[in-house]
């Protein structure tokens, strides 16, 4: 009777600790639609950095990068903290998103003193715009802001029941089909405030649009791309 006590008694324990070990592994699956909000983030941090052409200031573009680099990662973070189930993870997911808004705001500061006409790097350094790379940078806001601006173009009809988005154009590319703006965040596409290389819909809705101007727009996925669909400058 002992002899058959004893391997019911380690089969009970066996069963016991795989029920456990079920219950553990139940309770740290991920939230469902993960795959798709990683997917996302990879389609961010892919076309941004592919899309983002360099001024050839290293200065200008050291900020440009270093800003993409850590809005991707507050990006990725706050993904993280919406549908990961770890507990460490988590933790360090809000650690970057501390972390890295402090540094952006002092890089966003940064571009703002570097805008200026009395800018200097060091006190030995050059009046603003007497550099060897002066020559081919792009103008800046103010000076674009000061020309005479093109007509606006006609009213765009609504795209479905986008929602309006403010922001800041960083640069046109109208040649590809492209705008660069600083803008807040877009509910219908789950993303955060940032700044992104978008496409847009059709080359024609960057009629007027200028770097430094503010804008309203909405943003879609067409065909696969986030892309704007309705742009708009603010009065």
């Amino acid at each position: 009777m002992k002899r058959l006590i004893a391997p019911l008694i380690a089969v009970g324990a066996m069963a016991t600790v795989t029920i456990a070990g079920s219950t553990d592994a139940s309770q740290a699956q991920p939230a469902r639609g993960t795959p798709a909000a990683y997917e996302r983030v990879r389609e961010v941090m892919d076309d941004r950095f592919k899309d983002m052409k360099l001024s050839g200031d290293p200065d200008k573009d050291f900020a440009a990068l270093a800003i993409a680099h850590h809005e991707d990662l507050i990006f990725l973070a706050r993904t993280q903290l919406e549908h990961g189930a770890d507990e460490q993870l988590r933790r360090l997911a809000q650690k970057f998103v501390d972390e890295q808004q402090k540094q952006i705001s002092e890089l966003k500061e940064w571009q703002v003193r570097n805008r200026r006409p009395d800018y200097r790097a060091r006190l030995d350094q050059p009046p603003h715009g007497s550099g060897p790379l002066d020559g081919t940078a792009a103008p800046t806001p103010e000076s674009q802001l000061q020309a005479a601006a093109p007509a606006q173009p006609t009213a765009q009809p609504a795209s479905k029941d986008l929602p309006m988005v403010s922001g800041m154009v960083e640069k046109v590319d109208a040649a590809a089909g492209k705008v660069t703006i600083d803008h807040g965040a877009i509910p219908n596409l789950n993303m955060d405030a940032m700044t992104m290389v978008f496409r847009v819909q059709d080359p024609a809705l960057l009629q007027g649009v200028k770097e430094g101007n503010k804008v309203q727009f909405q943003a879609d996925r067409v065909n696969g791309q986030i892309s704007v669909v309705r742009i708009q400058k603010q009065r």
